[in-house]
């Protein structure tokens, strides 16, 4: 009776959604920054880890149904390297209140500094560009505690030269147990907000709203954590109109579902060392060139354990410039009593 009940409202928090919302995609946006992920180890494994329940803390800020008292106490600092001297990352914290765990982040991101000139190309100054977001969540168990609902709510501020822009957001998941088959469902509603201040008076522009479903389960003969994820279900078609490759410009039913698919693997070799592997197949049709298509949309990296701290590194080839390094630390301040 309660998996019948259960299932039933699973499958009401997948197709609802996308009868009530609309999605844009990337360049339609404003604060975009938010869906930089700041997670070395969810980076590693294509961008997107939404199912698994430990005491990850940035699974917690990521997907807010999964936060848990696991995670009570714990720090994490993440940092990345990102492109033309970009970076961004993020410090996180979980702290008990009452009988609710809650999450805490600060996440950020710094284009640098730049140089002000005049009409006439004369120097007269410098400047900084940034954009910064603040955010908090908890969770509780619901049905028997097969699922797990929770919620982020956060605020973005931006700094663009001489402009300056404010907008609220949530996040909501929920997760669900399918306990006999060793296996997680979620689902994830990220970014439904609104732009208090805009850039320019009476300019409101959307914000990243996006849907997402992950699956998650560990192999039980074998040391091995797989993940499916379908990213950007509210929008169906994800063909990109300026694409130029005719290779991968099809606008058949295949191409458009390929398009969604995120794959991810978790060798665990030992309780203290797991390695990562990720695939992210919108990334790879958008970002490869034709006659040079490389490991682009391809991820990997490693979670290291060392007494009290967690290592963590991923390498992501999102363009042919290069790759990206993401690197994370966390601990549990318990440890240092």
């Amino acid at each position: 009776m309660y998996f019948k009940q259960s299932v039933k409202v699973f499958l009401f928090f997948v197709i609802a959604p996308i009868y009530l919302f609309y999605g844009q995609i990337g360049g339609d946006n404003t604060f975009d920054f938010v869906n930089l992920n700041t997670s070395p180890k969810i980076i590693a494994l294509g961008d997107y880890v939404l199912s698994v329940i430990d005491d990850d803390l940035n699974n917690g800020i990521c997907n807010p149904a999964t936060i848990n008292y696991l995670m009570n106490n714990n720090l994490v600092l993440n940092y990345t390297n990102y492109y033309a001297d970009v970076m961004y990352g993020n410090i996180g914290y979980s702290f008990k209140v009452s009988d609710y765990q809650l999450v805490t982040s600060m996440q950020f991101i710094d284009y640098g500094s730049f140089t002000e000139t005049n009409d006439f190309g004369q120097e007269i100054g410098h400047f900084s560009a940034g954009e910064y977001l603040f955010s908090v969540g908890s969770s509780t168990l619901v049905l028997d505690s097969l699922f797990s609902v929770g919620a982020n709510v956060k605020f973005g501020y931006s700094s663009l030269y001489e402009l300056s822009s404010s907008a609220c957001l949530l996040d909501m998941g929920i997760v669900y147990n399918f306990r006999k088959k060793n296996l997680t469902a979620s689902l994830l509603m990220k970014n439904l907000g609104y732009q208090i201040i805009p850039y320019y008076d009476n300019n409101r522009e959307p914000l990243p709203f996006e849907l997402v479903l992950g699956l998650s389960s560990k192999l039980k003969y074998m040391p091995l954590r797989w993940h499916f994820t379908l990213q950007h279900i509210e929008t169906p078609d994800l063909n990109s109109s300026h694409m130029i490759s005719n290779q991968f410009n099809d606008n058949s039913v295949g191409y458009s579902i390929l398009r969604h698919f995120v794959l991810g693997a978790e060798l665990l070799l030992h309780k203290n060392v797991n390695l990562l592997f990720g695939y992210n197949n919108r990334t790879r049709f958008e970002m490869i060139i034709e006659d040079r298509k490389g490991l682009i949309g391809f991820s990997c990296g490693f979670l290291l354990k060392i007494k009290r701290f967690s290592l963590m590194y991923s390498r992501a080839s999102h363009h042919l410039s290069g790759p990206i390094s993401s690197f994370g630390i966390s601990t549990n301040l318990n440890r240092f009593e």
